[in-house]
């Protein structure tokens, strides 16, 4: 081994052998190893696309920029920050490359909320229109049950990807969905289904004509019976919101887990219930939905208009 940094750098090790040895190093799940690894090997392509054989601190800085020159944002500028960070303390502490990444600093992420949760009165138009198209197509009959099943049950894109037909359960009269969350390989979770949505699955699985275990697939000839990935989820959700005239980048699938904590603050749930639905590990994150309630309910504007309309001389 190579102790030193000038040694180090004078020998490095393949950037696609490190990578390799340093996700198969982690204790993590599947599905957190894959997302490491493809954000790592986004960065050996870049390398490789420069010339780079022996980055340094100022190539991670350039990296940075060129990821937010290219669509991303900051949230995920940070995420490549700190596994990059990850990275090169462990090259280091194998002794195969300095530790560049020290001095690297996260990326800006912008503390507003960004997905702003769609009325009640916006839920109702969207889940009408997707009904009245339903049956055109096992593909409109499948995305109806999905924006029902997000609104109603605040899944995420990622659960509703990942959920399979065999994780629908019934205990003690009560539809359940087993969920597999964030960084976990197996379900671990349930969510209550209300009937509707139990329904419209059972619906769903009856029309489809498919053996998937996935309970939602992709439909269309070229889609070879596939499960939907989050992508498509989100695609698939986008497409029916800009149909009710949504077109705004503030308004995705992950707007209709806003809109449904949204609904239930605003009819008397309380936020640690919230909390429990949404599985957020902090009560922190759940408190963000206050925001969306105070300005429901703040009615200054109205008050202001009330009394330069009031006609005091009658």
């Amino acid at each position: 081994m190579y102790k030193t940094r000038k040694e180090m750098l004078a020998h490095p090790k393949s950037i696609k052998i490190m990578i390799e040895e340093f996700i198969n190093s982690l204790d993590c799940s599947d599905a957190t190893r894959i997302s490491y690894g493809g954000m790592l090997n986004r960065y050996s392509d870049y390398l490789k696309k420069k010339n780079i054989v022996k980055p340094i601190e100022a190539d991670l800085v350039q990296y940075k920029k060129y990821l937010a020159n290219n669509g991303c944002h900051g949230a995920t500028v940070q995420k490549y920050t700190v596994i990059l960070r990850q990275f090169y303390k462990w090259t280091e502490q194998c002794d195969y490359y300095p530790n560049i990444g020290s001095g690297l600093k996260g990326g800006k992420v912008e503390p507003t909320f960004k997905r702003e949760p769609l009325s009640i009165e916006e839920v109702r138009k969207l889940l009408k229109f997707a009904k009245e198209r339903k049956d055109k197509n096992i593909q409109c009959l499948r995305d109806y049950v999905i924006v029902s099943l997000i609104v109603k049950t605040g899944l995420r894109t990622i659960e509703v990807s990942r959920a399979n037909v065999d994780d629908l359960v019934t205990l003690n009269g009560i539809n359940y969905l087993c969920i597999t969350g964030k960084g976990h390989d197996d379900p671990d979770e349930k969510v209550k289904l209300p009937d509707s949505v139990y329904a419209l699955i059972q619906e769903y699985l009856s029309k489809r004509n498919s053996k998937c275990r996935s309970l939602f697939v992709n439909a269309g000839p070229r889609c070879n019976d596939g499960t939907m990935k989050p992508y498509s989820v989100s695609i698939a959700v986008k497409h029916l919101l800009r149909c009710i005239g949504i077109d705004d980048k503030r308004y995705t699938a992950h707007s209709l887990r806003h809109t449904c904590a949204t609904i239930a603050l605003l009819n008397g749930a309380k936020f640690e219930e919230v909390q429990m639905v949404l599985r957020h590990k902090s009560i922190e994150t759940t408190t963000i939905y206050a925001h969306a309630i105070k300005r429901e309910t703040n009615n200054v504007e109205f008050i202001v208009d009330d009394a330069i309309e009031k006609d005091d001389t009658k």
